[in-house]
């Protein structure tokens, strides 16, 4: 949406597309990378960091963030984890580290999908789970529907894989909101006057409640820093139209929710119990899978990691060392 990204982290939030920059200072609690590496995809090379041992024996855990446009620095809270399984974060094309050449060609579905595997192939992973958050997760259940050997397992937060679902959950919390305050959302969205300041005080209560009801200046001010301000914007606006819902753009009338039954690995559905994508739309999605479960974070909005971060990294480890062999080792 066309809200400034840094006026969103000067008064507290951040947008799930927030762009980052090259460096975090040491300040800002975040472990410096045990491996990095430049990984050659289709437009330009990526931007890879690896903490924790990839030689430990149990597979490493790749994450995909959430945009379109966004960066890794939304997932440092991942990190403690790296004591257990290597943990693999990753800049999308266009996206903080990695090279930008603003090449609409590359701003694909399946283009972005392609990401996932060439990290795979450049760090020679033959097993590993997976986690996608938001747009993120839209890539990662392409991914694993295509039923890739060596997949062990995915996990989807606050993923909408449809169109419609994400804009019937957005809808029911507009509705929710106090003093008229979905009317001029709604109003202005339809009219696409974004740079009204009633629109933004309205997305502004919106966003504190539903999409991180957390600051993270301290990790996401330094880490952006360096970067344009704009980097990852025009992505964004061409891939989901501007709005936080419906989606417009290259996502309009997206559906990818058939995919679901295309997984053959356990999938975990995490959301919080603020989510834009609703508990309740979460879940509506649980019977489409053949090996899935659920799980609401009490207290977060869409942005867990940061709002219940023990909780988020215990349902994430919970997951990942549950029975059945998934890392294929006894736990």
């Amino acid at each position: 949406m066309d809200l400034s990204r840094r006026m969103m982290i000067a008064s507290g939030l951040m947008a799930a597309t927030m762009p980052c920059a090259a460096t975090a200072r040491a300040d800002d609690g975040v472990p410096s990378a045990d491996k990095e590496l430049r990984v050659p995809v289709t437009g330009g090379d990526l931007y890879v960091r690896v903490n924790g041992n990839l030689e430990s024996g149990r597979p490493p855990l790749i994450m995909v963030h959430g945009g379109p446009g966004g960066a890794l620095w939304q997932l440092f809270p991942a990190l403690p984890l790296s004591v257990d399984r290597a943990i693999i974060l990753y800049d999308q094309l266009d996206s903080g580290r990695s090279d930008a050449p603003g090449d609409k060609a590359n701003w694909t579905v399946d283009r972005y999908v392609s990401e996932i595997a060439a990290i795979r192939d450049a760090l020679k992973l033959e097993a590993f789970h997976l986690y996608g958050h938001s747009w993120g997760g839209i890539l990662a259940n392409r991914y694993a529907s295509r039923r890739p050997a060596g997949l062990k397992s995915l996990i989807l937060q606050g993923t909408p894989l449809s169109a419609a679902r994400l804009d019937a959950s957005v809808r029911s919390l507009y509705g929710a909101l106090p003093n008229g305050v979905a009317a001029v959302i709604e109003r202005n969205e339809r009219a696409g006057t974004f740079d009204d300041p009633a629109y933004g005080e309205a997305m502004t209560a919106f966003m504190r409640k539903h999409l991180n009801r957390t600051s993270t200046r301290a990790v996401a001010m330094p880490y952006m820093a360096s970067l344009p301000a704009d980097r990852g914007d025009a992505l964004a606006l061409a891939m989901t139209g501007g709005a936080l819902a419906p989606f417009g753009g290259a996502l309009k009338d997206f559906n990818d929710e058939n995919l679901l039954g295309e997984i053959a690995v356990p999938t975990l559905l995490l959301c919080g119990e603020f989510d834009i994508m609703t508990p309740t739309a979460t879940r509506a999605m649980l019977p489409l899978l053949k090996h899935g479960s659920f799980l609401e974070i009490i207290g977060a909005g869409h942005m867990a990691q940061f709002d219940q971060p023990e909780a988020w990294r215990t349902a994430i480890s919970n997951f990942l060392t549950a029975s059945k062999g998934r890392d294929g080792l006894k736990q």
